[in-house]
Formats: C-alpha cells, sequence, structure tokens
C-alpha cells in the first residue's frame, strides 16, 4: 500500500509516492492563495514524561520552551494530577508579563493524563469532552476563534483537537488499533467536523502499523499526517523527525535509548490541508522541535551542538522529557479580534423553566469601565437583535435585554429593553457590537461542559461573577443559587438580572513593620487580604503566639533564626492562603556593650609600628569609659587602659599603637596602647570589661576566610545587633575617608560609620530618570527583553570590564514594566570634575523601567542606601550596551531622597550632546551602541559582537535596540550613527 507524506520536500528526498496523485498540485495552488486578513497559530502536542510525579520542579524546562517557542495551542500528555496542571499554568505559561494562556477542566482519573492549553486572546473554548478506551482516554477539545470576522459575518472558525496516548511498546500494535478505531468511530458520528486535529504519544514504530493505516484511510474525515511515513524506528533515514529518546543517561524516569524513534504526530483533515474551513496548514512547518537529525541514538546535549536552537532551549528540552515536542505552524483566513472595551456580558438567562415560548429570557450588560459608556447605535446580535437608542450607562451599572419586558417586571421588578428574537436552549453565539460595526464582546454560551449544565432548564441562570475574567470561558460561569420566586409549574427560577449575587473569594496577602528583628522584639502584620475576608487564620513559625485568628496580629520572637509566615483569608466564597518563605530574620541580640568595628592591621603608608590601629562602637543609649578595661590577644599581647577613654553612646573610639597623627599615617586616636600588637596573619582583639569579663571577641585568620588587606582596614559591615565574629559581615575598605586627614595613605574610616557600615545610618534614597536609546519609542521605553528565555534574574555586570561582584539576584522578574539591568555607581566629590573612579563610595545593581525609573529588586521601591557623603553626590549609570552617563551636578537631598533627571536636558549629563542623545523634543538619553562595554562606540563592537550575534535571538550584547533579535536594525539604526561616540565619565 503506497504511503501518505504531506511535506513535498520529505516526498521527494525520500522518493515515497504520494497517496493522492493531485496533493503536490494541491500544494502548489494553495502556496499563491491569500487572504485579506490572516493570523498565524502554533500547535505543540507534547509528552511531559509523568509530571509531576517524576522529578518534579521540571516547569521552570517548560517555561524555557514555550517562551523561546510562544504556542498558541498545547497538548500534552503524561500530566498526571490537576495540581501538576495548574503549575504549568502559572508558572510556566503565565509568566514574565503572559497573562493570555488558559487551560480546559483537567478530568482526574485513572486513565487521565491529557490536557490542553490555548491562547485565550485568540481561542476559546467551546467544549471538552473524553473518549473512553478499555486503556487509556482519548480527550477532545472543541475551540473557536475569536475572529473580528464575527462581527460582520457571524460565522465562526471551530478548531477539534483531540490528544491521545497510545499503548507503548512492540508487540501492542492491535492494542493500538483499538484505541484508534474508538476515536474514529467517535470523530465520524459528528456532523460538519472542521479542523480537525490528532495527535499526542502515539508509540507507533512504523506507518505499516494497522493503528496507522485506520488512520489515513479514514473516509468520513480523511486524515493527512504531513511528515513521511516509513519504517522510523532506529532509521538514520528519518532521524529528523524522532522524537524519543533524548536522553542516554537515567534520571527522572523514561527511555533513555538516544533518539532513535518517531512517537509523537500531529495528524490533521483535509480541510487543514486545503484551507477550506479558514484554517490551512504552513507547508514544511511540522518538525520534532529541538531535533537536528544528527543525534541517532544519542542525547540531545550531545555533540554536535544544534545551531538552530539556543543551548538553554536544548538543555530544558533535555531535561524536561524524554520526548521532543512536535509543532506545526497554521494561518487562519481572520484577524483576532482586539477591541478592547468595559462592557461584558455577565448574565444569561436561555432556557427558563417554561413551557412553550420562553418568555423570561434575557441577556445581562455590565459596564466594568471607570467612565459612562455611550451605547447609541450599539447591536447586539446573531443570536438575537437588537440596536439600542440614546442609551447610557453608568459605571457599575447594569442593562438588561429581554425576549418579554412586562414578564421581567412581573418576574424581577426590573425593567428591560426587548429584541427580536429568541436565545437557543442548546447554545449560540452572541455578539454585542459598537456603532462602527466593531465586536465590543462576545460570548457562545453552551448547555454542555464547561459551561454548568443546570441552567439548561431547571431553574437557573448562568452568570459571569467576575467581570475580569474571561466570558468566552464557559468554566469561569455558574449558574445562579438566588431564590427568586416559584413559576406556574411550582418550579424555583433563580437569577440576579441587574445586579449580582455574587461574593467574591479573598485574595490573602499581608505585610509587616520590620522583617529583620533581635530575639526578644515584636513584628506587628497588617492584613492587606482583597474581597472581604471575614476570618483570618495566621501560622507562625518560631513566633509566640504561634497562630492567631486576630486580623492584624502582633507577635513576639524569642530565639534567632528565620520564619516563614502563613495566611489563610476566608469569607463566605471561599478562602486563599499566601505563604512566605524565609519571611522574618530573628538576630541574637548584641548583649555586650562595646564591639570592635574596625582593624587596620597591616598599614602600608607607615610601618605596622606605628599606623596599626581598631576601632570599637558603643550600641547603647550610655556612654561607656573604658578606664580598666583590657585588650589582649589569646597569646602573650595584653594592655589594660590607664585613665578615661570615653566612647559616646551611639558613637566610636578609635585605638591605636602611635596617636601622633602626624606618623600614624593622619588619624585620630584617642588613645593610644602598648604591648599589644596587630598579626598580619591572623591575630584576636579581645575586650574584657573591668570585672575581666569578656565583653567582645574577633579572631581573624588573615586570608582563607577573612581579607588580608595591605593598606586598608577590615571593616564591619552588619549591624548593631549583629556577629562581629563572623567573616561574612566583614569587608576590606575601599576609600580612604574624611577621617583621616590628606588625600593620600592607607584607606580605612577610623572613628566614622564609613563606607559600607551600617552601625550609624544616614539612610537616604535615590530618585534616578534615564532613558536609553535602544527601546525608547518616543514616549517612554519599551519593557520586552523580559520575555526572553535567558533574561537574567541575576545582575549581569559580574563580568569584564564591570566585575561588579554584587549579589542582586530575583526568583522571577516582579515587574511587567522593567526594561533591563542598570549599574547605578555613587560618587562622593567637591564638584564633577574631581569626581574620578577613586570618590567611588558604592556600586548597586538595579532594574531599569521602561518609564525610566530605576528601582530596587522589588521592582517598585526606590534603590536605598546608608552611605554618609561627606562632599557631594555625583551618580553614574551603566548599561551593558549604551554608553554610560554622569550627573553634570550635585544632586540635591530634599526630605531624605536624592532626585535627578538625566532625561530632562542636554546639560543634565556630563559632557552635554557629547555624554548622551536627544531622542525626541525634550526627552534626552543613553547612547547605544557600545556593545563591548568599553566606553567607546568603534569597529571592535561591531567585529567582535554584531558579526557573532547577528541573526539570533535572546540577551545579547548586540541587541543595540533591545527588541530580542540581531539584526540589521541594530548595526544600521543604533551603532553606525553613533560610531566615535566615548563615555563622559572622569
Amino acid at each position: 500500500m503506497p504511503l501518505r507524506s504531506l511535506n513535498v520536500n520529505f516526498a521527494e528526498k525520500l522518493r515515497y509516492p504520494l497517496r493522492r496523485t493531485l496533493l503536490v498540485s494541491l500544494l502548489l495552488l494553495l502556496s499563491f492563495l491569500s487572504f485579506a486578513q490572516a493570523d498565524n497559530l502554533k500547535v505543540m502536542y507534547y509528552n511531559l514524561l509523568d509530571y509531576p510525579n517524576s522529578d518534579p520542579g521540571r516547569e521552570v524546562y517548560f517555561r524555557t520552551v514555550n517562551q523561546y517557542l510562544q504556542a498558541d495551542v498545547i497538548a500534552v500528555t503524561e500530566l498526571k494530577s490537576s495540581t501538576g496542571a495548574t503549575t504549568l499554568l502559572n508558572q510556566a505559561l503565565n509568566v514574565y508579563g503572559t497573562t493570555h494562556y488558559q487551560k480546559a477542566v483537567y478530568y482526574t482519573g485513572d486513565y487521565s493524563e491529557n490536557l490542553l492549553y490555548y491562547n485565550s486572546e485568540k481561542l476559546a473554548l467551546h467544549s471538552q469532552d473524553v473518549i473512553y478506551t478499555s486503556l487509556r482516554d482519548i480527550n477532545e477539545y472543541v475551540l473557536y476563534y475569536k475572529s473580528i470576522d464575527l462581527a460582520t459575518t457571524n460565522d465562526t472558525i471551530f478548531f477539534y483537537f483531540y490528544i491521545a496516548h497510545l499503548k507503548a511498546s512492540q508487540g501492542f500494535e492491535q492494542d493500538r488499533l483499538a484505541e484508534v478505531n474508538q476515536f474514529l468511530d467517535h470523530l465520524n458520528s459528528i456532523t460538519n467536523a472542521e479542523n480537525v486535529f490528532f495527535g499526542g504519544d502515539l508509540n507507533l514504530y512504523t506507518s505499516f502499523e494497522p493503528a496507522y493505516q485506520a488512520l489515513i484511510d479514514n473516509t468520513t474525515y480523511v486524515l493527512n499526517d504531513p511528515l513521511p511515513a516509513g519504517n522510523w524506528h532506529a532509521s538514520g533515514t528519518y532521524s529528523l523527525i524522532h522524537t524519543q529518546s533524548t536522553r542516554t543517561a537515567d534520571f527522572g524516569g523514561g527511555s533513555i535509548g538516544g533518539m532513535d524513534d518517531r512517537f509523537d504526530f500531529i495528524i490533521f483533515t483535509d480541510d487543514v490541508l486545503t484551507g477550506t474551513n479558514a484554517v490551512q496548514y504552513v507547508s514544511n512547518s511540522c518538525k520534532a522541535f529541538g531535533n537536528d537529525g544528527l543525534h541517532l541514538n544519542d542525547a540531545l546535549i550531545d555533540p554536535p551542538v544544534n545551531p538552530n536552537v539556543p543551548d538553554s532551549v536544548i538543555q530544558a528540552l533535555y531535561y524536561m522529557s524524554d520526548h521532543l515536542p512536535v509543532i506545526c505552524d497554521l494561518t487562519v483566513a481572520a484577524t483576532v479580534d482586539t477591541t478592547h472595551s468595559n462592557l461584558v456580558i455577565t448574565e444569561i438567562y436561555y432556557n427558563p423553566p417554561e413551557t412553550g415560548t420562553d418568555s423570561l429570557e434575557f441577556i445581562e450588560i455590565y459596564n466594568n469601565g471607570l467612565n459612562t459608556a455611550n451605547l447609541t447605535g450599539y447591536t447586539l446580535s446573531s443570536a438575537v437583535d437588537y440596536t439600542f437608542g440614546s442609551i447610557s450607562l453608568n459605571p457599575s451599572e447594569y442593562l438588561l435585554i429581554a425576549y418579554n419586558p412586562t414578564a421581567m417586571m412581573n418576574t424581577f421588578g426590573v425593567g428591560a429593553l426587548q429584541w427580536t428574537g429568541g436565545l437557543n436552549n442548546d447554545g449560540e453565539l452572541l455578539l454585542l457590537k459598537d456603532n462602527a460595526g466593531n465586536t465590543v464582546d462576545s460570548v457562545f454560551f453552551d448547555d454542555a461542559a464547561p459551561w454548568p449544565t443546570a441552567p439548561d432548564g431547571t431553574g437557573p441562570s448562568v452568570m459571569l461573577c467576575d467581570p475580569n475574567a474571561d466570558n468566552a470561558i464557559g468554566s469561569n460561569w455558574q449558574a445562579s443559587q438566588h431564590f427568586v420566586v416559584n413559576n406556574g409549574g411550582g418550579i424555583p427560577i433563580f437569577a440576579t438580572p441587574g445586579y449580582t449575587e455574587c461574593v467574591y473569594p479573598p485574595v490573602a496577602d499581608f505585610t509587616v513593620n520590620f522583617t529583620e528583628i533581635t530575639a526578644g522584639e515584636s513584628v506587628s502584620f497588617t492584613d492587606l487580604s482583597t474581597n472581604n475576608p471575614t476570618s483570618w487564620s495566621w501560622i507562625f513559625t518560631g513566633g509566640l503566639p504561634s497562630s492567631s485568628i486576630l486580623q492584624n496580629p502582633v507577635i513576639t520572637y524569642n530565639t534567632a533564626g528565620i520564619y516563614d509566615v502563613q495566611l489563610m483569608a476566608t469569607n463566605a466564597s471561599g478562602n486563599n492562603t499566601m505563604f512566605k518563605t524565609g519571611y522574618i530574620t530573628v538576630s541574637e541580640p548584641f548583649t555586650g556593650t562595646l564591639m570592635v568595628t574596625e582593624i587596620m592591621q597591616n598599614p602600608s603608608a607607615v610601618l605596622d609600628g606605628a599606623g596599626e590601629w581598631f576601632e570599637v562602637y558603643n550600641p547603647t543609649a550610655s556612654p561607656v569609659n573604658m578606664n580598666g578595661w583590657t585588650i589582649k590577644d589569646d597569646g602573650t599581647d595584653i594592655h589594660v587602659i590607664s585613665g578615661s577613654l570615653i566612647v559616646p553612646a551611639g558613637g566610636f573610639a578609635v585605638l591605636g599603637i602611635n596617636s601622633s597623627s602626624a606618623a600614624n599615617g593622619g588619624y585620630t586616636c584617642n588613645y593610644q596602647y602598648s604591648t599589644f600588637f596587630l598579626g598580619n596573619s591572623g591575630d584576636e582583639v579581645v575586650l574584657l570589661d573591668p570585672s575581666n569579663v569578656e565583653i567582645d571577641r574577633v579572631v581573624y585568620d588573615g586570608g582563607p576566610t577573612w581579607s588580608d588587606p595591605n593598606g586598608a582596614s577590615m571593616v564591619f559591615t552588619g549591624t548593631p545587633s549583629s556577629d562581629n565574629n563572623v567573616f561574612s559581615n566583614w569587608t576590606t575598605a575601599t576609600l580612604r575617608e574624611p577621617s583621616y586627614s590628606g588625600s593620600t595613605g592607607d584607606k580605612g574610616s577610623p572613628g566614622t560609620n564609613g563606607t559600607g557600615q551600617n552601625l550609624v545610618s544616614p539612610a537616604f534614597d535615590l530618585n534616578l530618570k534615564v532613558y536609553l536609546e535602544g527601546p525608547f519609542n518616543g514616549t517612554d521605553m519599551n519593557a520586552g527583553l523580559i520575555s526572553l528565555t535567558d533574561f537574567p534574574t541575576a545582575q549581569p555586570y559580574n563580568i569584564s570590564p564591570w566585575s561588579y561582584n554584587g549579589s542582586e539576584e530575583v526568583i522571577s522578574v516582579p515587574n511587567s514594566n522593567i526594561a533591563d539591568w542598570v549599574l547605578v555607581e555613587l560618587r562622593d566629590a567637591a564638584n564633577i570634575g574631581t569626581a574620578t573612579e577613586a570618590t567611588v563610595i558604592e556600586t548597586r545593581a538595579a532594574f531599569l523601567l521602561n518609564s525610566g525609573s530605576i528601582v530596587e529588586l522589588d521592582g517598585v521601591s526606590l534603590p536605598h542606601f546608608t552611605n554618609t557623603i561627606s562632599n557631594q553626590l555625583f551618580v553614574a549609570v551603566y548599561h551593558r550596551n549604551h554608553i554610560p552617563v554622569i550627573s553634570e551636578n550635585a544632586l540635591v537631598k530634599v526630605s531624605g531622597i536624592y532626585s535627578y533627571d538625566f532625561t530632562s536636558g542636554e546639560s543634565q549629563a556630563h559632557g552635554g550632546a557629547l555624554g548622551h542623545k536627544l531622542l525626541t523634543t525634550g526627552k534626552w538619553g543613553m547612547i547605544a551602541g557600545d556593545a563591548d562595554a568599553s566606553g567607546l562606540i568603534n569597529t571592535l563592537d561591531k567585529t567582535t559582537f554584531w558579526n557573532l550575534q547577528a541573526g539570533k535571538k535572546g540577551y545579547l550584547k548586540s541587541d543595540m535596540n533591545m527588541d530580542g533579535q540581531i539584526n540589521n536594525k541594530d548595526k544600521n539604526d543604533y551603532w553606525l550613527p553613533s560610531l566615535g561616540t566615548g563615555s563622559q565619565i572622569p
């Protein structure tokens, strides 16, 4: 029997005859067809390998795969739980600002493992069903396209998607045939099915199998396989279309045989091939995604590297499943309706419990906007016909259109407008259009799942509780439970025309006054839950009390540790839980009266015997006199302080080996000790009070864990309640601060709260605004980079030339308006001319919003600093492929905030027009094109980066306009016009 293949290139290459002789001619003819309106859809079938039971946490890999593919229809198998279904929706699909994915209802059962996800901006779920077999169930999902043509043609484009996972292994060919025959019996019983897709993990080893032949020989609905037929198993001829196994190593379950089988399929009906029903297969678009044909019997990640798919995606495919997804592209002869309106159809009474004429049929429309809507000239059509006269609808008000307004008033006591026609009890399309014929809202209601079935004649209306939810999705609707009256036949009527009975479940949330405290202190919790909860159930790990039912409890933490908090908020409609992991940090209190906070053990500008010193800090509210105190190490060094040495409350004292500032390197020594020395390669500084009670101890090791600076002090960076004998709480001084005299010499901050110290906090916020030329769109900046799979969640400036080692990192992108990461640098100088690199006091990575604002890692807050500004503050901003800028003027502090707007004028950046660029009238921005971040736009940016990255997609330095694609626009529109431009930072 000749074998069918729809892929012309494969057919010619492999010389497999086509089953229908007109097919090639037909494909050539179709290539000339065009439609006045068209949209593209990508379909993906994917076996998820026992998700999430086997190897949980793989949703991160699924996310990477789909972020690259952006599929509109995702049909999955081996999805083992409703929890897993929800996790994929919320943590893999609707991420990074995407909200349009919806899922069908997941059926739980012994043989249930399939599910469909879809792009709800383009598609709506009309119905779903299950074909029960003796082995695994086959699932049916009927979608329709949200076409703008609904407004003019009232015609709906339907898709029938079927997902199967047939019996596995050789020797079970008859079992697979039995499952396929049950599917075909179901399909053939449907009248006028259109655009039918059957696929999944079919476990077919060869096209000669009876199950495959039954599919392609079906006559009622002819089915086509777009990929070549043949003996696929372990054949190099078909290595490009193998979908299993991605692995040769055993982990997480699944097959480990390497790429050698074609098990995953997408098969479709003739109308998809010809475009007869407005949906057409894009020739040669069907493929085993991620397979380059060069990995027969090898793992997907084995050499050679697939040049057509990013490495991150290949890794994700490898770790997600032992199968590859199979994908196809479709053209739809219509365009998605992009009209947005705040008018929403929220209640439908399509089959009241009446005999004969349904006199109580009505449709309710709600204004979900903030402004009054003028409905003059609007129409309600398709199922019924009504043209609105001079009618306005205020925000949060309802409007009723009914078959019989008199019956509405007599039964419900509400007025209504009267339509012409009636509602189909089996379901149909409702269209609300504006006076220009644009679709304002459309609902294809139904009397079958996922729509509630009770409204089909048993008494209730069907209502949409949440007007913000997609009313094209049946599962968002519910049957009314509001009893109105018994009708003449004694049947109860349930409906709420003109108002709502809905109470939304709460969304739990809370905040606190402090997230970091010392043991023994208390935290005040404030409930932020929405939708008016009526009760609260808190759980406080490590807290006292450990639980509470108060709305805003106060909890004491007596033991140091990091603790979780949970809140369940409840109202009459349900409950919701917010769980914050590691939310409260409790530190051991500092019990001493003094603590060592800075140590100069190895000066460079002077000899050790002249320049050694250490600093003590008094965290208490009272001054401490160190007369009679002992300073010592664990060896033979010891000195008893003789004479008054006052350490003020909240202040510092410096003890040194030489009190002469002329000889000790330029610092003020409050007390000169003797017979006590600071070892360069490790030592101890121990403080004993006059009763010989040890008050504080710092033990440094000279290098293995502690820093071992030469010519700079070691600086304690913790808070007064932190442990100062932990190396991670210390750093090396980077500046010679004003507590030293002279501008040159050893670095440190003797006697003051120096850079990086958090003992005395001057605390200020930084309010900066800066534009990047690349993503600037005339008004603000595009924020599309965060949709890339490789957009970093950790700061990207830890490489040359910045070599910034900050630990800024987020679990996920916190704000959909983030344009990119930037690096902010504080410089403390007398003027811009002296604001050189030597005056840098802190560097911080932060997020840049599309508005130009620079914010903290929460995506909202202004960056917060605790540095002391001794002279004036100047700020520099760096970006990975734009020329950096520095403020021409010193920032001014007002109410604890330093503000600066680089965008407002030429003179705002040092160097003026040489330092940044006029983007549009009155708006200036950083100059794009510095791919190697050298501070100069030159030929190296093109030859070293752009030439190598051209044609690629991702978070790459050559992406000058930051649209995620490297192409000629980056080179010609951004790099070339700015060639020769350089940084003006001193």
